[in-house]
């Protein structure tokens, strides 16, 4: 019997690179995709757990970096792994995003190969970590119920 495939939020506003990742992807990952990043805020505050989460920096109406923040400051999903993939090559754009508590940032274009090991690899990582920093996923009601943001109140504070 097959082990269930990890849950990946991929966050980009371009199909191409969506399209290469879910192909890359495909036999490891149930890939999630948000084309922005208000979509993706969606997404968590139903309740939606995910394994890992890969994002653009430049999106609209919600920033990779801003996405970032959000998860850190989340005590349900505040440990899940997060690579950023953006255009910007400079070092204080990736040294900012990892300040902001991304794991990992490859910069555009990128090897979809190192992506998938880059995800494994952080994947790994966190499957080490004690149980008290793994929550479960549950169903999305029970998560919904928990989660206290709401999206009103998010968008205001941005």
């Amino acid at each position: 019997m097959r082990k269930p495939a990890k849950r990946l939020l991929i966050i980009d506003e371009n199909p191409h690179i969506i399209s290469v990742l879910q192909q890359t992807l495909k036999a490891d990952f149930d890939c999630v995709v948000a084309r922005t990043g208000r979509d993706a805020v969606r997404l968590l505050v139903q309740g939606n757990r995910f394994d890992a989460i890969m994002t653009e920096l430049n999106l609209t109406a919600f920033s990779g970096l801003e996405l970032i923040r959000f998860v850190r400051a989340n005590q349900l999903i505040g440990q899940t792994p997060i690579i950023v993939l953006s255009g910007a090559t400079d070092s204080a754009t990736r040294i900012d995003c990892l300040d902001a508590g991304a794991d990992s940032y490859l910069p555009k274009p990128f090897n979809p190969l190192e992506a998938r090991a880059k995800l494994q690899s952080l994947l790994r990582r966190t499957a080490a970590l004690p149980e008290v920093y793994q929550l479960p996923v549950t169903s999305q009601k029970t998560n919904r119920q928990r989660v206290s943001w709401s999206l009103n109140t998010l968008f205001n504070l941005f």
